[in-house]
């Protein structure tokens, strides 16, 4: 029986004595310390490490686990799992059908990696690129190409993490999650991944992370198709037995694992036409907060950076009886890009790369929106929130350029008539972004940045811009599934990810598409 040691201040070199300290035993008897993850305490003065253990003892370990110490338990089995990642792959399975996936982000692609693991014979349907043709792409909107529709920051291999700081965050390390991380890591992923608490894989690396996945699954036979549009699923006896792409080519099998991202509306509502049914669920939106680096490192680290990492930070506003506010996906040391695919809308994202060396720092900054706030009851009247937003900063701009405003205007109710330079890549026009964002949105973003303000000295001071708007935060509705992860309104259909209403970020969307698999293959084991 190990020991598991958490949140224990980090000594230079060896931990032993640290720990042994902890656990109130000699140093010889531990027999073997493992360091499992490490994040940095800003809040401490100066800011310190903090490490958590699994520790192995020479004799004792109940007795010591007995005295109640804080921090200290056993190591347990769902530990070990997080650690290794070691899930056993099913094998031998008769498979009578075909499994398809829709959409090659991070759901989709860890779906069709556990398939092909489990010798499905599954065949993947992205409609964007190979994320080598897609940076292209991208590079080529960003440079004043026209936007293409089917392969930009959204669509395309990777899905929208691959234009992102790559955060594997995640609260919750239990189970397969230790599957995902060590996936990664054999995919070329940094190993310090598996240690950092707040870790993130940064763009670049993403873009070198996928070839690899993608050829594990090839290799497992799995076949990997890019432009491949999906329009409409096949239903025959109320059940979903294929897909349609925008060629006309019908693909016949199942169960098919749809996990298109939050912004492919289409596909949202070709399912829904197939009858799978969905529900209205709140998001929130704001815009992209932008601040010099050294600000929040200033704030951050108040006896200098020295060779710690670009500071971040999270921040929440909640007040009782109003819209709770808060920062979402800071990006030390990033950009703020375009993030729509389409014409005639303007959203943006945060991104950086893996050194996060940008002289920026950028953030969500949000407010809660209610299904109340949308005009109607329908499945996609979310959707037409969001759509009318982004229209409304297209009207403001160029339409490629996009609506910015320095926060002390903001606070003042004031445009902007100039702005310091920014990190976003198709350039900024100075605004009045209440006339973008629905009114309780601007009200709790003024609220939220004067008590962040008390937080972040200079977050609400002339430094700081707002680049607007930010409403991709997550799908405004949720398509309904059973335990078995299956639509109960049309069986064969599972719809996971970002898309259906079920993630929220690269690591969450990876579990779900791994679980959706997973299903699947339980399915097909039973015969």
């Amino acid at each position: 029986m190990a020991v598991f040691v958490s949140n224990l201040a980090l000594p230079e070199g060896d931990a032993s004595p640290a720990v042994a300290a902890v656990l109130g035993v000699p140093v010889e008897r531990i027999a073997s310390i493992e360091l499992l993850r490490r994040s940095l305490d800003a809040r401490a003065r100066p800011p310190a490490w903090r490490g958590t253990f699994k520790v192995e003892l020479v004799s004792d370990e109940a007795e010591v686990l007995s005295r109640g110490l804080p921090g200290v338990r056993a190591f347990t089995a769902r530990d070990e799992l997080k650690r290794t990642g070691d899930v056993p792959i099913p094998r031998g399975i008769a498979w009578r059908s075909r499994p398809i996936v829709v959409g090659a982000g991070p759901a989709g692609i860890f779906a069709a990696l556990r398939l092909g693991e489990a010798g499905a014979p599954a065949i993947l349907l992205e409609r964007g690129g190979a994320v080598d043709a897609r940076v292209a792409a991208v590079n080529g909107y960003w440079r004043g190409k026209p936007l293409d529709p089917e392969n930009n920051i959204l669509f395309g291999e990777g899905g929208a993490g691959t234009f992102s700081d790559g955060k594997i965050y995640t609260r919750r390390r239990d189970g397969e999650l230790g599957y995902v991380f060590k996936k990664l890591v054999e995919a070329g992923a940094d190993p310090s991944i598996l240690q950092e608490a707040w870790a993130h894989l940064g763009t670049d690396k993403v873009r070198a992370i996928l070839p690899a996945l993608r050829q594990r699954m090839i290799d497992s036979g799995v076949e990997v198709r890019f432009g491949a549009a999906v329009t409409s699923f096949l239903v025959e006896g109320g059940r979903c037995v294929g897909v349609r792409l925008a060629s006309g080519e019908e693909i016949h099998g199942g169960p098919v694992i749809v996990a298109t991202g939050h912004s492919a509306r289409d596909t949202m509502r070709a399912l829904l036409e197939a009858g799978a049914v969905a529900e209205l669920r709140p998001i929130a939106i704001g815009a992209r907060i932008e601040h010099p680096q050294a600000l929040v490192d200033a704030a951050r680290y108040p006896g200098g950076r020295g060779d710690l990492p670009p500071a971040s930070y999270r921040l929440t506003d909640n007040v009782p009886g109003a819209r709770s506010a808060y920062t979402f996906c800071m990006c030390p040391g990033g950009m703020v890009v375009p993030a729509g695919n389409e014409d005639g809308q303007v959203v943006v994202n945060g991104m950086s790369f893996a050194a996060r060396r940008a002289l920026w720092a950028n953030a969500a900054l949000i407010v809660q929106v209610g299904t109340s706030d949308y005009a109607g009851t329908d499945p996609l009247a979310g959707v037409r929130f969001q759509d009318e937003i982004e229209r409304r900063a297209a009207r403001a701009t160029d339409g490629r350029k996009a609506p910015a405003q320095r926060v002390v205007d903001f606070l003042a109710g004031r445009p902007s008539t100039e702005l310091p330079r920014t990190s976003y890549p198709l350039g900024v026009v100075p605004s009045d972004l209440a006339a973008v964002l629905p009114g309780p949105v601007v009200e709790g973003m003024r609220r939220a940045l004067r008590n962040f303000e008390k937080d972040i000295p200079g977050y609400a001071g002339p430094e700081g811009v707002l680049i607007a708007p930010e409403t991709r935060t997550t799908a405004p509705l949720r398509f309904v599934r059973g335990e078995d992860l299956h639509s109960p309104s049309l069986p064969g259909l599972l719809p996971v990810g970002e898309g259906a209403g079920y993630a929220g970020g690269i690591v969450s969307a990876a579990l779900d598409g791994f679980r959706a698999a997973e299903s699947v293959i339980a399915t097909a084991q039973r015969g």
